[in-house]
C-alpha cells in the first residue's frame, strides 16, 4: 500500500498574495529549502475542497515553461505550497536543484517565497527504482488555494460600495449596516478605545478593504459629538499606478480630507476607491501615508493606520523615520497577524488593535522575548519581529 502525504480541513494559512516583493519580513528560499524533508511513496494530490495549480517541472529541471502566467494570483487564498521531487539518483544531494526549482517560483510571485505566513512543504518520492519509473512520477510545486468571493468583489466594487455606504443614511440605517457585518472590526475597536481623540486617520482605501474602511464614515456618523476623528488620509497604493513605477516613499495615490462628515467622507472613499481599481498588486504604500499624515497635521494626539492585515507595506524602510505611536487597527487577522504590523508598532511605541484582541506594550518587549498575537507566536531577533514556526 503507497504512503499518501494530504490535506484535510486544517488550513496553515490564508494570505492574498501578489507579484512584488515584500521587505521587512522577507522569508528567502533558502530557509525553505533547509526545512525537513518529508518522505512518502508516490505523492497524491488532495482531493478535497481546495483548488490546485500544477507548476511541473521535468525530472531534473527548474525550469517552469511560464506555466505561472496562466495562474490567476488576484483574489486567491494560498493555504500551502507542496514542492515534490523524487529520491533518484537514489540518496542523490538534490538540494541545489530545488533550491533553483523555489527561485523559479520566486520569480513569477515572490510573496509565495518571501511571506513567512505561507507554509512550504519539501516532499521527497522513494518508490522509484530506475530512471524511467522516476520519470513518471509528478515533479514540481503545487499550489493549494480557494478562490477567493473578493475576486468578484473586486468587479463589483462601485456596486458593493454604494451598499456599505447609501447615499443619505439615517443613524438607525448606518447602525443597521454595522450589526449585519460579519467582521466590524474598526467599529468594535474604536467602541473599545475611548480614550483616543484628536486622531489623524490613515485609511487603507483599495477595493478589498471596502468592508472595513466603510466603517468609519458609519462610525463617524454614529458619533460625531465624540471628537475622536479629527482629519482622515486615505491611500491606495498609487491610483492605479505599474507595480514598476511604485518607489518606496513616492508611490502615491493619497489623499487628505479635513471635513469629516458623513457625505464628505463617503464622496473622498468612492473617488480614492475608484481611483485605485488598476492596481494590480497586494502590498499597499502604508508609511508612506503615514508620514504624510504626520506632516499634515504633526500636533495630534493619535495617528491610526487602518491596515489590510492580506497585504503588507511595500515600504518597511521608511519606518525609521516615523518618530510618533502609531495605532494599528489591523483587518482580517484570522489566520495570524502580518509581522510588519507588530514591528511598525513595537518601534514606534504604538500598538496593534483587531475585531478581539489589543496588543498593547510591544515597545517593552526585549530581544529574544515571545509576543503571542492573533493565535500566533513571534520573536524579537536582531531587532525585528519574526514568525514562529
Amino acid at each position: 500500500m503507497r504512503s499518501k502525504l494530504l490535506y484535510f480541513s486544517i488550513v496553515i494559512s490564508q494570505i492574498f498574495i501578489t507579484p512584488t516583493n515584500l521587505n521587512a519580513q522577507s522569508r528567502s528560499a533558502q530557509s525553505i529549502i533547509n526545512q525537513r524533508i518529508v518522505n512518502v511513496d508516490e505523492y497524491e494530490f488532495y482531493e478535497g475542497d481546495l483548488e490546485t495549480f500544477k507548476v511541473e517541472m521535468g525530472f531534473g529541471s527548474a525550469t517552469i515553461l511560464e506555466q505561472l502566467k496562466d495562474f490567476q494570483v488576484l483574489g486567491q487564498t494560498i493555504h500551502h505550497i507542496d514542492l515534490v521531487y523524487t529520491d533518484f539518483p537514489k540518496g542523490a544531494n538534490l538540494k541545489a536543484l530545488n533550491l533553483n526549482r523555489i527561485k523559479e517560483i520566486e520569480q513569477f510571485f515572490p510573496i509565495l517565497v518571501q511571506n513567512p505566513l505561507i507554509k512550504w512543504n519539501i516532499i521527497r518520492q522513494t518508490n522509484c527504482q530506475t530512471e524511467a519509473a522516476a520519470r513518471t512520477f509528478f515533479h514540481g510545486v503545487i499550489i493549494y488555494y480557494e478562490a477567493s468571493s473578493s475576486k468578484e468583489f473586486l468587479k463589483e466594487v462601485a456596486t458593493k460600495l454604494d451598499n456599505y455606504l447609501p447615499e443619505d443614511p439615517s443613524k438607525i440605517v448606518a447602525q443597521k449596516i454595522i450589526d449585519t457585518m460579519s467582521k466590524p472590526t474598526i467599529n468594535n475597536v474604536l467602541n473599545r478605545q475611548k480614550q483616543w481623540t484628536n486622531a489623524v486617520f490613515i485609511v487603507d482605501l483599495t477595493s478589498s478593504m471596502i468592508p472595513y474602511n466603510s466603517q468609519i464614515a458609519l462610525w463617524q456618523l454614529l458619533n460625531t459629538d465624540k471628537g475622536v476623528i479629527k482629519e482622515i488620509v486615505m491611500f491606495n497604493d498609487g491610483d492605479s499606478a505599474p507595480i514598476e513605477a511604485k518607489i518606496p516613499g513616492k508611490t502615491g495615490g493619497i489623499y487628505h480630507l479635513k471635513s469629516i462628515n458623513y457625505q464628505a467622507i463617503r464622496s473622498e472613499s468612492r473617488k480614492v476607491c475608484h481611483n485605485g481599481l488598476g492596481n494590480n498588486d497586494y502590498p499597499e504604500n502604508d508609511l508612506e501615508a503615514v508620514l504624510f499624515a504626520i506632516e499634515k497635521n504633526p500636533n495630534a494626539s493619535e495617528y491610526i493606520l487602518i491596515a489590510d492585515n492580506d497585504a503588507p507595506p511595500r515600504d518597511m524602510e521608511l519606518l525609521d523615520k516615523i518618530y510618533r505611536p502609531i495605532r494599528i487597527i489591523l483587518c482580517d487577522t484570522d489566520k495570524g497577524i502580518l509581522p510588519e504590523y507588530l514591528e511598525i508598532a513595537r518601534k514606534t511605541g504604538g500598538s496593534v488593535h483587531t475585531l478581539k484582541e489589543d496588543i498593547l506594550d510591544l515597545i517593552k518587549k526585549k530581544e529574544g522575548e515571545t509576543i503571542v498575537a492573533g493565535g500566533r507566536k513571534y520573536n524579537v531577533k536582531n531587532g525585528r519581529i519574526l514568525v514562529v514556526n
